[in-house]
């Protein structure tokens, strides 16, 4: 299997980007979401499946490198995915390992000194079906996990208000959620102009009230944990809805710009509720069925934000872990300058309701 990173006109595209100075995300934003799709019913689809080929292509090192690594983030098995026919491909030794706090799994590649561009390449296939409320029992110990901020994610004064015009005094875990989910819905434009997926700063989202999917749940995190409701954050990357249940084949973008992301609140009662805020505001028919249900139509790479991989990377934290991350000498390499990541897909099957 042969694998072009980008054809000659992409790459052209791209080398101007980098002179301009915008960045591929700004460059992006004006396509259409993968997930986007008028008069659709997202209850629609029962399972889809597909094959996944994730490259991260290294192209050139600083004359100086000494040491260069590479994380990849990899699908777990869950309750709404199952991965199989997993295969590497890399020049160099490889290993997998676990993130200590959510356990979100990964490829690390090192290398000594290289001249030369490298790859290195996950192939698997996702079976992914649509997803419910997951019954769940936490300990205190996962409970604690759950009910952190971050310095993006943070309850400002700004937050608080909202949230108290939004709750009111409702008390109960999983009425907060269904409150949370139609409030941001209702303050929140999604702004289809805004770099990447992006800025996760509920301080910006609060001055602005507009945002697109890590706004809509950056926002929704910070309000439910601040009022003791615990938030599994999940990362992965969209796929076009299936229209009559027909098979495709496509690229994602192998930055922010091509990653989705969704959070699961924890109610005692009923367990993992998984909302999708940004694609219930939408305006598309049935949008109140992304509150406590998710289409099979994505799929699942990590869990939590700030992210500290294993073995620790030199950098900060990653704010999310969807793409493959990479270092030398222990300093961020610069995506689309030294190296990308090429996100292919072939859809297999789909089963609608």
């Amino acid at each position: 299997m042969r694998f072009d990173t980008q054809s000659s006109r992409e790459l052209n595209r791209r080398d101007f980007i980098r002179v301009a100075g915008l960045g591929t995300a700004a460059a992006l934003t004006g396509g259409l979401h993968p997930l986007d799709a008028a008069d659709f019913d997202p209850a629609g689809v029962r399972l889809m499946e597909f094959d996944v080929s994730y490259r991260t292509q290294v192209m050139k090192l600083p004359k100086d490198a000494e040491n260069v690594q590479i994380w990849m983030p990899l699908p777990p098995n869950n309750a709404g995915q199952m991965i199989s026919n997993f295969e590497v491909d890399s020049p160099f030794p490889h290993k997998f390992t676990r993130d200590a706090t959510f356990g979100t799994r990964m490829l690390h590649v090192e290398t000594g000194k290289q001249k030369t561009p490298f790859g290195v390449e996950a192939r698997y296939r996702v079976t992914r079906k649509q997803v419910g409320i997951e019954k769940a029992t936490l300990s205190d110990e996962e409970l604690a996990k759950y009910l952190k901020l971050t310095s993006k994610v943070r309850y400002t004064p700004d937050v608080e208000l909202f949230a108290r015009e939004i709750l009111g005094d409702e008390k109960d875990p999983y009425k907060m959620g269904r409150l949370v989910f139609d409030g941001i819905r209702d303050a929140l434009f999604y702004d289809k102009t805004i770099p990447g997926c992006g800025t996760g700063d509920t301080q910006w989202i609060m001055k602005y009230r507009r945002g697109k999917c890590d706004d809509y749940h950056a926002l929704a995190m910070a309000i439910l944990i601040s009022n003791g409701v615990p938030v599994r954050w999940e990362q992965g990357f969209p796929l076009p809805f299936p229209e009559g249940g027909k098979v495709a084949s496509g690229e994602l973008e192998g930055d922010c710009t091509g990653s989705h992301c969704w959070i699961s609140f924890y109610a005692p009662s009923h367990g993992w509720v998984p909302i999708d805020v940004s694609e219930g505001d939408k305006g598309a028919p049935n949008s109140d069925f992304f509150f406590g249900n998710l289409s099979p139509n994505r799929f699942q790479v990590s869990v939590g934000r700030s992210a500290t991989l294993n073995p620790a990377q030199g950098g900060d934290p990653l704010p999310t872990f969807a793409f493959a991350y990479a270092e030398a000498d222990g300093i961020p390499l610069v995506y689309l300058m030294n190296y990308e990541n090429i996100i292919k897909y072939d859809v297999t099957r789909v089963e609608m309701a």
